[in-house]
């Protein structure tokens, strides 16, 4: 398992203000060239927006695209030491570089039928800790709790843990879903399950709960009141050079952070003036 040596450096560039246009498709910087990034299951949503639109406008840059969670992408960076991460998560020591893109929220989801709209922390803590095993015990129907989580080495399992259980881990009674996808399908198909995502995969087939009477979404992520939020950052080995630059750049100007804010939240005001 791969184990982080040192401090996390935190970089961000200077940012274009709101007057200043991005370069123009016509007058690219460089030729042709391919960029290779990798993601978290969490952050997919994020990478196909991102790679799409800044393809509309600068058509001399294509994307060679690898997804997988956390762990196994940390491990094919620092292999191949080219490229750059989309993650929501970063350990707390580490030896990559990161630069902020944006805010996520873990969402926690139940089936569309659970008549439970919303939990405290407290009580979701319980529920993780494997302290309550029945809906009952919520105000729900009295049906057992199927408990979802994701696999070792995910990221949003790392931030979901870090943020709600701090140094104590989910109960070993949880059921494993292997990605985001599998987790919405797996809560979508069992009316007694719960279960967490990055809040860039809610759509019907689930329900989000309210956490401390707040439901998650990009309005509540970058006003701070949800509280199952996370950072989003492009984590790389070595400074960008040339397009890499360019397109880590571009995504904290004010085009960039509204493509982020499709689906997530974008950077803090401060960050970004």
């Amino acid at each position: 398992m791969w184990r982080p040596k040192h401090t996390l450096v935190m970089v961000t560039f200077a940012l274009v203000s709101c007057s200043t246009p991005v370069a123009p498709a016509s007058t690219p910087t460089h030729g042709a060239v391919t960029l290779r990034l990798y993601a978290t299951t969490a952050s997919i949503p994020l990478l196909n927006d991102l790679t799409s639109h800044y393809s509309e406008t600068h058509p001399n840059v294509s994307f060679e695209t690898t997804t997988g969670n956390f762990q196994t992408m940390i491990e094919q960076l620092q292999q191949n030491r080219d490229g750059y991460l989309l993650s929501n998560h970063l350990p707390d020591d580490n030896n990559l570089l990161a630069w902020p893109i944006g805010q996520d929220g873990i969402a926690v989801i139940a089936h569309p039928q659970n008549p439970i709209t919303g939990l405290t922390s407290e009580e979701l803590r319980s529920i993780y800790l494997g302290h309550m095993g029945n809906w009952s015990e919520l105000g729900g129907l009295d049906v057992p709790l199927t408990i979802m989580s994701r696999e070792d080495g995910s990221s949003t399992r790392s931030e979901f843990e870090k943020l709600l259980l701090g140094e104590r881990m989910t109960t070993k009674s949880a059921q494993i879903a292997p990605s985001s996808g599998a987790m919405l399908t797996s809560v979508a198909g069992m009316t007694n399950s719960i279960g967490y995502v990055s809040m860039s995969y809610l759509d019907s087939s689930v329900q989000a709960l309210a956490i401390d009477g707040v439901k998650p979404s990009p309005a509540t992520v970058y006003d701070n009141t949800y509280p199952l939020r996370s950072n989003l950052y492009i984590v790389g080995i070595d400074e960008p050079m040339n397009a890499y630059r360019d397109f880590i750049g571009w995504i904290q100007t004010p085009e960039g952070q509204e493509i982020v804010g499709m689906h997530y939240a974008p950077l803090p005001t401060p960050l970004r003036s």
